[in-house]
């Protein structure tokens, strides 16, 4: 609860959202999720996933889950669709292999 504390107090003090992310190296929609008190997945799930869906890669990426869509749509991402809703599944080696791209 200490990262609690100090985020509310940093908003109690007039920062925005992606003021307080910066500081504490996070997305200011995981800030918001903090403040409201929305649990965080935990991670061991992740690996042992075989596809993931928008909202686990927008977790593992740290950003949101309309720029994971957005990323897709664009083919910076793999996303596979499946079902007559075209719901989106990402496989985890998809995702790392973007991550080591990306720091490169």
């Amino acid at each position: 609860m200490e990262k609690h504390d100090e985020i509310s107090k940093l908003r109690e003090a007039g920062l925005t959202y992606t003021e307080i992310g910066r500081r504490f190296g996070i997305s200011r929609e995981r800030v918001r999720q903090i403040l409201k008190g929305v649990p965080h997945p935990p991670k061991h799930t992740l690996n042992a996933k075989v596809m993931l869906t928008v909202s686990d890669v927008a977790y593992l990426l740290g950003i949101h889950i309309n720029t994971v869509r957005r990323w897709s749509n664009q083919g910076m991402l793999r996303a596979y669709k499946l079902g007559p809703r075209g719901d989106r599944r990402f496989q985890r080696e998809d995702i790392d292999r973007f991550l080591q791209v990306r720091r490169i």
